[in-house]
């Protein structure tokens, strides 16, 4: 789970076709992606 700049959270899964990232399968792999941004959901998302 990432912990996001602007407060949220996401779950950073490989579970394809939906989600290609095979990267959370090795561990080294994962710590590279420490500290990379990623795009929040919850706030891409318009207000109702």
């Amino acid at each position: 789970m990432a912990e996001l700049s602007c407060g949220h959270t996401q779950h950073l899964r490989h579970q394809p076709p939906w989600q290609s990232r095979a990267w959370v399968l090795a561990p080294a792999q994962r710590i590279e992606k420490i500290g990379q941004s990623f795009a929040c959901g919850w706030c891409a998302q318009e207000p109702e």
